[in-house]
Parts: C-alpha cells; sequence; structure tokens
C-alpha cells in the first residue's frame, strides 16, 4: 500500500507569506523607493508621485498606501489604472516599476518581469527567505487588529470631515467661468455647485471646484480641484504663468487635478445623491469616470450616472453601487485604452450582480460628446433597458 505524502506549498503561493513579505516591505517603503529611485511625495498616510509604471508626469498619479486603506501596501494609478494589469499590493507595485525599467513597459502588451522576479526584489530588499519567514500567531492578531482600527479611524475622518451645503455655497464663485469656457452650461454647474476658490488661504486656491456630497445631499465630505492654470512645459506643473517653475517637493501643489485632505474616493460615488432616485426608478446606472461626464449627461436629460474618479472601481464602490437597487450596468468609461481596460475591470467585479453593457462612442469621452450624439449614441440603448 503506497504511503501518501502531503505536497508543500509553493512560497509563492503561501498568501499568508507573501502578506507577511509585504507588510515588511512597507516597513521600510521609502527605502524600496530610494532603491528603486522613485522620487515621491509623503502626504502622511499615502505617498503620491508621477507613476514609474507608464512613464506619466503628473505628480498625483500614483497613491499608495503603507499603512493600507484595505490592506498595507495597496495602490493606485489614477490616470491609466496601472495596478488593474500588475495587481494592487506592494508586489505589484515593484513588478510594475521593474518591467518600465528593464522593458520600458507602458501598455498591457509590452514584456514584464515575472511575478517570481519581483518577489525575489523584495525578499533581497527585505533580507528575508521568504521560505523560512515564519508568521506568529501574535503578529496574525496585530495585524487584524491595524486593519480593524485603520478602518475606525477611516469612518471618523469621514466624520470630521463633512461641511454643510450653505457653506460651500457660501465660500465659491458659482459657476465656475473655466468650465463655461468648456462648453458646460452655467445651470448645470449651478446645480453641481461648481466655483471657484478665489480664496489664498484655501487648500483649493486657484482651483475649480467640484464638491462631493453625501447621499442625502446635506453636506459635502470631500471635493476635487481643478488647477485654473495649464500646464507649464518647462516644469510639467499647473502653476501661475506668472510666477516662476515650483521645485520638485512642490509639484503635488501644483497638480492638474487636487482632491481635499483625507477625501478617500473609494468610498464614494459622484452624484449619488442625485442619481440613486433616477437609478432605482429606471433599474439602471450609468458609470462613467469623471463629474465631467455626469454633467454631460445630465444637460442631455440623463439622470442616472455615477462617476468612479478614474480609471477603476473599488469593491467600496461597488457595495454603495449594490444599494442602490440597479439591475443593469452601463458602462461608459474613456473611450481610449485605460477606459477599455477599465470597462473590463468594471464588467468582471459586477457581471454577477448585474447586466453589464459597454456601448461604443464616438468621441473620446462622455464630456467630449455633444448632446445630439448622446441622443443617437446612448439614448437608445437607455429606452430598450426601461
Amino acid at each position: 500500500m503506497k504511503t501518501m505524502t502531503m505536497k508543500k506549498r509553493s512560497p509563492l503561493t503561501d498568501q499568508a507569506k507573501l502578506k507577511a513579505l509585504c507588510d515588511l516591505v512597507c516597513d521600510d517603503i521609502e527605502g524600496l523607493f530610494d532603491l528603486l529611485q522613485l522620487e515621491y511625495k509623503d502626504n502622511g498616510r499615502m505617498y503620491s508621485m508621477c507613476c514609474p509604471i507608464h512613464g506619466g508626469d503628473n505628480p498625483s498619479a500614483i497613491s499608495l498606501y503603507p499603512e493600507g486603506n484595505s490592506y498595507r501596501g495597496n495602490w493606485k494609478c489614477r490616470t491609466h489604472g496601472c495596478e488593474m494589469y500588475f495587481k494592487p499590493s506592494v508586489l505589484g507595485f515593484i513588478r510594475g516599476v521593474l518591467s518600465n525599467q528593464k522593458y520600458n513597459w507602458e501598455k498591457p502588451d509590452d514584456q514584464t518581469v515575472s511575478f517570481e522576479e519581483a518577489v525575489q526584489f523584495a525578499t533581497e530588499f527585505t533580507k528575508q527567505d521568504l521560505k523560512n519567514l515564519h508568521i506568529s500567531r501574535s503578529d496574525r492578531n496585530k495585524q487584524s487588529f491595524t486593519s480593524i482600527m485603520n478602518y475606525v479611524k477611516d469612518k471618523e475622518e469621514e466624520k470630521q470631515q463633512k461641511i454643510p451645503r450653505e457653506l460651500v455655497i457660501k465660500t465659491l464663485q458659482i459657476p465656475a467661468q473655466y468650465f463655461i469656457d468648456r462648453e458646460y452650461s452655467p445651470e448645470i454647474l449651478k446645480k453641481y455647485d461648481v466655483g471657484l476658490c478665489n480664496n489664498p488661504n484655501k487648500e483649493m486656491y486657484n482651483r475649480v471646484v467640484v464638491p462631493i456630497y453625501d447621499k442625502d445631499y446635506n453636506s459635502m465630505v470631500g471635493c476635487s480641484g481643478r488647477s485654473i492654470f495649464e500646464k507649464c512645459s518647462e516644469c510639467n506643473c499647473f502653476h501661475n504663468p506668472e510666477h516662476s517653475c515650483v521645485s520638485k517637493d512642490d509639484a503635488w501643489k501644483h497638480s492638474k487635478w487636487k482632491h481635499s485632505a483625507n477625501f478617500k474616493t473609494q468610498f464614494s460615488l459622484y452624484n449619488y445623491w442625485f442619481a440613486k432616485e433616477h437609478i432605482l426608478e429606471s433599474l439602471t446606472a450609468i458609470i462613467v469616470e469623471s463629474p465631467g461626464n455626469v454633467w454631460r449627461l445630465e444637460e442631455a436629460g440623463i439622470h442616472n450616472s455615477l462617476a468612479i474618479y478614474g480609471a477603476s472601481m473599488t469593491d467600496r464602490q461597488k457595495v454603495l453601487l449594490d444599494g442602490s437597487g440597479a439591475m443593469n450596468l452601463v458602462v461608459l468609461t474613456d473611450n481610449d485604452e485605460a477606459g477599455k481596460k477599465a470597462a473590463q475591470q468594471i464588467k468582471e467585479k459586477c457581471q454577477n450582480t448585474y447586466n453589464v453593457f459597454i456601448p461604443t462612442i464616438s468621441k473620446s469621452d462622455v464630456g467630449e460628446m455633444s448632446i445630439e450624439e448622446i441622443n443617437q449614441e446612448i439614448k437608445p440603448l437607455l429606452e430598450k433597458l426601461t
């Protein structure tokens, strides 16, 4: 009779050990950045930088959380969604950066380093042997406690950030001329309280502010601000052209878009406060990338759209969506490579819950479409779903 032997689990598939390795990397995250020769900005609980994976020049493109939003070392590329290809763990980040540095990776079909190479880099950086990496019960309990405390802290920060809508309106010049010049109607900008901040004592000074409200439309839980200046050809920042170029340390202050301090986009779906009743009535939700797409659909009489603030849907955004009562999901992400990748990510996340439709549009994004084009290309599908 043959004796049955237990097959040893490969360290590369041992999720507990891989997580422990990620935690060790995050313990010296700045050392990792220095080793990879990355320029970065420490924003407290989050680091930002130009994306070293697809090679962008937006200093706030990457957000990496060494202490974790959902787990330690999770990260997001807000311009190209690189985390969807390399996975949003610190090992995925290492693999993406090494792929760019070794093979000049820029898009999904380009050559990459292997996952094994990324793990080897991490073990050499932390001076660990993955096979012999020991995980004690106390370490597991500590990690669980830290996750719980971070979740509680996130919730407390959300409560602290709320600002009454009446106060928001008083502090902004509404409607914002910047977006009127980009062919959005004053009426739609007034509806969404989009206005210029001209108070030099505020963090959104010289930015057009897009308030983000709670589901009851009572208080602002955060905001995004678009610089009123265009990109400087010399320093690639968005600063007053009458002033000299900004230093690399201050580049993050002069990014194209900027979220208010401590606002976490993964907790929110833009326009939920207006769209929820229309979604419940039509049983259909439309997913777009940015507030500008929402405004254009509103101008065309379509009131059930939600923006995800970028090129991927988070688990917490899906939880919000699941509470909307929608049965159908129309995905209208941008008509480029990153947008198509985002649409596929949303489909994979939602296809077991919703009927998912991904129509093709003729322009680069919904915000670039005319009302006539929306009537011709988007409304016929929506009418079939009602």
